[in-house]
């Protein structure tokens, strides 16, 4: 059966898979990222919170799962599948996750799979994972995962290693590559009348459920008091600059801009750094890595100062072409594989294409975890504060400052 389904139905939906034993493949490739996520997240979070009273046994299997569990990243959904791939087996419920990109699958989850199907792959991050699970020398994992033909695959269980071979399907395969020869499509069973009647249930409970609207209006009237601010901001801005040009006074303006100091305007102004000294120790291990972050080609200090000023939010190639004033195409051909790669960066491909972004909360953790036990969550913050403001800065140095009157 094939049912349109809206994410007012999605905690129904996974309560009547569950309770009824009823399988279900859920098509979310055609929505945009945050739908998508909210989608899948309300899903499995009704999974989650039944499987505890239950108890029955349930399979999830999800496919392209960098784009739910992406490495460097944190989100709700993410803590949600992260949470059922590590405590999920006492509630019964167990996963199969699918990537063709394991360097972008968050590694608290890979570590946790009992059994691994390693395919082959051509990329040298992924091969550096591979060289992590499989307990050979790193030229032979290249010269074993190279050679592998199609459907071949590394089968790993603990201690048993082997190469096996997967049999093609025999059923009919939705996701088949086209070809020139006719495919049968099967039939769709014909749906059962209570199960229509059960889903659109719930899309009226949820939709009549008090304060739906309330809760819409009060977030309508935050983004438009913060418009409201952000448009005064601009006024107010304007009347300096309308003054300076009257008053002929001499001012030191920056020719280009930052892209880092346009964003430090509207998204962490008020940011105030903590009253906490961080340690020698700490501030060395920041300046060096600021160090190997100038070494590193100018548009990818640019990106890194930009997407830090405008954190957490993604931008695509295109959009910081234009906000770093680099060409799409060098992005494309020169991608900031060493910064994701350092979790400094945050890389996914979605329907709008691919994105950027960064999460230095997470960043820390990772790279001065060593650190965080004597800071405290106090100066872990400032910690977070002050390489942020750091990174901001990273760009300065190929500025151009010109005299006007």
């Amino acid at each position: 059966m094939d049912i349109e389904l809206d994410v007012d139905a999605a905690p129904g939906v996974a309560e009547l898979s569950l309770r009824e034993g009823v399988p279900v493949i859920l098509d979310v490739s055609d929505m945009l990222a945050e739908e998508r996520e909210l989608f899948v997240l309300e899903y499995l979070t009704r999974i989650w919170s039944l499987a505890g009273k239950l108890r029955k046994p349930y399979m999830i299997g999800i496919e392209e799962c960098h784009e739910f569990i992406p490495q460097g990243m944190r989100t709700d959904l993410k803590e949600v599948i992260a949470r059922i791939a590590l405590r999920g087996r006492k509630r019964g419920l167990g996963a199969v996750i699918v990537s063709q990109r394991s360097a972008k699958v968050e590694k608290d989850v890979l570590t946790q799979a009992g059994m691994l199907f390693l395919h082959r792959v051509v990329h040298e991050v992924d091969m550096r994972v591979y060289g992590e699970l499989l307990p050979w020398p790193k030229s032979e994992v290249k010269e074993q995962v190279t050679s592998l033909g199609v459907g071949e695959c590394i089968f790993l269980s603990g201690q048993n290693i082997r190469k096996v071979k997967i049999r093609p399907r025999t059923t009919f395969h939705g996701g088949f590559t086209p070809s020139f020869k006719p495919v049968e499509t099967p039939k769709l069973r014909q749906v059962r009348g209570e199960i229509l009647a059960a889903i659109q249930k719930f899309r009226e409970e949820k939709r009549s459920e008090p304060g739906t609207d309330a809760a819409l209006r009060v977030r309508l009237e935050k983004l438009e008091a913060e418009l409201a601010l952000k448009e005064a901001r601009i006024r107010e801005l304007e009347r300096r600059l309308a003054q300076v040009r009257e008053g002929g006074v001499k001012v030191e303006v920056v020719a280009r801009p930052s892209p880092a100091d346009i964003g430090q305007e509207t998204m962490i102004e008020g940011e105030v750094e903590p009253e906490v000294d961080l340690p020698p120790e700490v501030l060395l291990k920041v300046d060096r890595l600021l160090r190997r972050l100038r070494r590193r080609p100018v548009h990818e200090q640019r990106l890194v100062a930009f997407l830090v000023s405008r954190e957490p939010r993604a931008y695509t190639t295109a959009e910081l072409a234009a906000w770093i004033d680099c060409a799409e195409a060098t992005l494309l051909a020169e991608p900031p594989t060493e910064l994701v790669d350092m979790g400094l960066l945050a890389c996914e491909r979605l329907a709008r294409g691919i994105t950027y972004r960064t999460y230095l909360k997470a960043f820390v953790s990772t790279v001065f975890s060593g650190f965080l036990g004597d800071l405290g969550p106090q100066g872990t913050h400032a910690l977070v504060v002050y390489l942020r403001r750091r990174l901001s800065e990273l760009s300065s140095a190929e500025r151009n400052f010109t005299y006007i009157a």
